[in-house]
């Protein structure tokens, strides 16, 4: 139902389910995070009345809201800050650090949890983060963590050139009930790394 990919990594596939309406990735080596991937699979239609929460927890805390996902926005990409027990999710319209590979000796396993809920209550609560964080809840962070006011159709049309950019190269991967292999993703996402490393604008050519 849910993926998700740490930069520089392969797709996660250990889902757990904790109950009916959440769900958890656990990811290894976490100090080594700095940006988390989180999308609906190929083919998952939430229902209407609700949306997907993304949550994350650092050993030892409690889980802190990042953002959503939902039908109309399938995929963000979130920021993990290291420098500190919290996290953000700052949007800004550039992608140069998508792939981000800090060195840490630090050795712990961190959460990242998915909540099934009403769409208005995660609209609410993503309102609330967004007046806590200056508006700056979108998808993209730079490294710096400086605040700038972002136009969020700016963000909105990267993320559709992101997508795009997937659903061209795995549509000649899927099967004929429309379904891709999680091998056909991670092969796009090392593609995409490699290219977008060559050329960081070459999204900027992609027609919308």
């Amino acid at each position: 139902m849910f993926g998700a990919i740490c930069a520089g990594r392969p797709v996660q596939t250990n889902l757990q389910q904790v109950d009916e309406t959440k769900f958890v990735f656990l990811i290894e080596d976490g100090a080594r995070v700095n940006h988390i991937v989180v999308f609906l699979l190929p083919g998952t239609v939430l229902d209407p009345s609700v949306a997907a929460s993304v949550y994350f927890q650092w050993p030892g805390k409690p889980f802190q809201l990042l953002g959503a996902i939902t039908n109309s926005k399938p995929s963000a990409i979130f920021r993990v800050n290291q420098s500190s027990s919290s996290t953000t999710s700052t949007a800004t319209t550039s992608i140069d650090d998508m792939v981000d590979d800090i060195p840490s000796i630090e050795q712990i396993t961190i959460s990242l949890g998915i909540s099934i809920e009403p769409a208005a209550q995660v609209e609410a609560q993503v309102n609330e983060l967004r007046a806590k964080t200056n508006g700056n809840t979108t998808a993209l962070v730079t490294r710096t963590q400086q605040k700038s006011p972002v136009d969020p159709n700016s963000t909105a049309a990267l993320a559709n050139k992101i997508m795009s950019h997937a659903f061209n190269f795995l549509s000649g991967f899927a099967t004929p009930d429309g379904m891709v292999s999680l091998k056909s993703f991670n092969d796009w996402w090392q593609k995409f790394q490699v290219k977008l490393g060559r050329d960081p604008n070459f999204l900027d050519r992609l027609e919308e």
